[in-house]
């Protein structure tokens, strides 16, 4: 089973100097994109999936999707740090890594990532990740959708659910998006093995 996780950002910006300080300092909230790269690196170490992290930048400026094969990333992470280190690195230069990043609009990646995968979208008013048991392990690959900071925008949403997506809840509570990644990444380990 592949996975693919689905992240949305309106404030990433991939043309503005960024430094690892002002990163740290929250500029364009990057840190919350380079801590899930991090988890997802850690859990590709951990589970014998194969994971992508799609990031869609939703910035009217930019418009654009990153595909990064977590085992395409070039150096071990071992910290946030580190993760901070290569996600910039990352966008400096997507093309050292082989990776692709292109101009696409919100609907066109859906319908990219709907040929091969069944969407996911997490959601404080979703049904139990409890209850897709069944369908988690029929599936031959997964696209789990969640916002970055913010949950998806209404427009991003009504062109999700036109992919015959299903919603999950993790509760009542709100995580982070790093932390959904653990969640979910922990529970299909235990679940599918």
């Amino acid at each position: 089973m592949s996975l693919y996780f689905l992240i949305t950002s309106s404030t990433i910006r991939t043309q503005t100097k960024k430094t690892v300080k002002s990163v740290v300092g929250g500029q364009e909230r990057v840190d919350v994109i380079s801590r899930c790269l991090f988890n997802l690196y850690r859990w590709q170490k951990r589970m014998e999936r194969e994971i992508h992290f799609v990031l869609y930048l939703s910035h009217p400026n930019e418009l654009s999707v990153l595909y990064i094969p977590i085992s395409s990333i070039k150096s071990e992470l071992k910290s946030e740090l580190d993760s901070v280190k290569e996600f910039l690195s990352i966008l400096l230069n997507p093309l050292e890594y082989n990776l692709k990043f292109e101009k696409v609009s919100f609907l066109e990646l859906l319908e990219g990532l709907s040929e091969n995968n069944v969407f996911y979208y997490f959601t404080p008013e979703g049904n139990k990740i409890q209850k897709h048991e069944k369908a988690f392990k029929k599936e031959e690959s997964i696209c789990f959708v969640l916002g970055s900071q913010h949950d998806l925008t209404e427009e991003h949403e009504n062109l999700l659910f036109k992919f015959n997506t299903s919603t999950i809840s993790l509760g009542d509570k709100n995580y982070l998006a790093s932390h959904v990644i653990t969640i979910a990444c922990y529970y299909l380990s235990q679940l599918l093995g």
